[in-house]
């Protein structure tokens, strides 16, 4: 795997400048957490500071269906099927279903689901018009509306946001295991 980040975007990918440049955030997005996660060992990946506090694991499992989420949500624009909100709703709401998501998978299986999440989201969104980029849609803001362009946005201030938890889970698992 290819761990270098991508620190030049290329632009005429895509029918928009503004869809060419979302993609290259959200791709250097996910190669900074990727390194930052890359050779995580499944003790430290599933290790929890207390009950109820998520694990790295939690996080990234986070990661990958608000990705297919905001995918079908914003781009396809359709609600989930019943068979995707029972796949997705643990790493969405996370809360309840921590127990459920410390699955003790190594992390491999984490990286090809994050591989497999942006690949959808990639393909479906190479294939968006700039109208429908742009287009105003009711909600998030009632003053304002929103549109797609700021939702992928907060797609990727969201991974980022979960990549700093993520530092703070590891810097709280090394000191645990270096008093213990």
């Amino acid at each position: 795997m290819n761990l270098e980040r991508h620190t030049y975007i290329p632009f005429g990918e895509t029918a928009s400048p503004s869809i060419d440049y979302l993609l290259g955030i959200l791709k250097d997005a996910r190669i900074t957490t990727i390194r930052r996660v890359y050779n995580l060992n499944n003790d430290e990946l599933h290790w929890q500071y207390a009950e109820g506090w998520n694990t790295i694991g939690c996080l990234l499992s986070h990661i990958i269906a608000i990705e297919h989420a905001f995918r079908i949500s914003f781009i396809e624009l359709r609600e989930l099927t019943a068979e995707e909100e029972e796949k997705y709703m643990p790493g969405l709401t996370m809360g309840k279903y921590i127990p459920e998501l410390i699955t003790n998978d190594p992390i491999s299986t984490y990286l090809a689901a994050m591989e497999e999440s942006r690949a959808s989201l990639r393909e479906k969104l190479i294939a968006v018009d700039f109208d429908s980029f742009q287009l105003k849609r009711e909600g998030y803001n009632p003053n304002t509306g929103y549109n797609m362009a700021w939702a992928l946005y907060h797609l990727a201030e969201d991974e980022v946001h979960h990549r700093g938890q993520i530092s703070i889970i590891r810097k709280l698992y090394r000191a645990h295991h270096q008093n213990s």
